[in-house]
C-alpha cells in the first residue's frame, strides 16, 4: 500500500516535470520539439513521457491549452473606438502570443485540431462582431470589414511575428498600425 502511494507520487511528480519541460521548450522552440529533448529536460524517459501523453498533440494541447483559453476570454477593451480597441487588443494577443512558440505555430499553421484552439479562433471573430457593432456608431471601421476579416488580420499578424522571432515591440506595433489602416474607414 505503501509502496503504491510512493509511486503514485512519483508519477505525479514525473508528469508536472514533463509540463514544467514541455512548457519551457514549446514556448521557446515552438512546434519544433523534440519529444526525446523534452523526456530528458523532465529527467525521465521517453516511455515515461508517452505513459502520461500518448501522442505529441496531447502534450501540446497540456501546455498550450491556458494560452488558448486566455486569448479566448480576452474582450476589446470598453470606452475607444472599434479601430482603438482593436489596437489594444491585437497588440495584448501578439504580446501573448509571441511569447509562446507553440502557440503562435499552432495559429499560423492554419490546420487546427484542438477544441480549445477553435474556441479561441471562433472568439476571434466574435471580437470581430463586437467591434463592428461598436463601428456602427463610432464609424471607425470600413463598411466592407466582416467579423471573419478581423479575426483573419490577427492570424495573418501572428504569422508575420512568426516570421520576425526578435522584433522590437515598435516594429511589432508598426505591423499592427499596418494592419488596421486596411479596416479603417476612409
Amino acid at each position: 500500500m505503501a509502496e503504491d502511494r510512493r509511486q503514485r507520487r512519483d508519477a505525479a511528480a514525473n508528469k508536472q516535470r514533463i509540463l514544467a519541460a514541455a512548457n519551457a521548450a514549446f514556448r521557446a522552440d515552438g512546434m519544433a520539439v523534440d519529444m526525446r529533448a523534452v523526456a530528458a529536460a523532465a529527467g525521465v524517459g521517453i516511455g515515461t513521457l508517452y505513459r502520461h501523453f500518448p501522442t505529441r498533440e496531447h502534450l501540446v494541447q497540456a501546455v498550450t491549452g491556458s494560452g488558448f483559453a486566455e486569448l479566448a476570454e480576452a474582450a476589446l477593451p470598453e470606452q475607444l473606438s472599434a479601430l482603438e480597441a482593436l489596437r489594444k487588443f491585437f497588440t495584448g494577443a501578439l504580446t501573448n502570443v509571441t511569447a509562446n512558440k507553440a502557440m503562435a505555430d499552432l495559429l499560423a499553421g492554419g490546420s487546427p485540431s484542438d477544441a480549445e484552439l477553435q474556441r479561441c479562433l471562433a472568439h476571434l471573430t466574435e471580437i470581430g462582431r463586437v467591434a463592428l457593432a461598436r463601428s456602427r456608431t463610432d464609424h471607425s471601421l470600413a463598411d466592407d470589414v466582416s467579423a471573419e476579416d478581423i479575426g483573419y488580420q490577427l492570424l495573418g499578424l501572428i504569422r508575420i511575428v512568426q516570421l520576425m522571432p526578435d522584433a522590437a515591440p515598435s516594429v511589432v506595433e508598426h505591423q499592427v498600425d499596418l494592419a488596421l489602416r486596411g479596416l479603417a474607414e476612409g
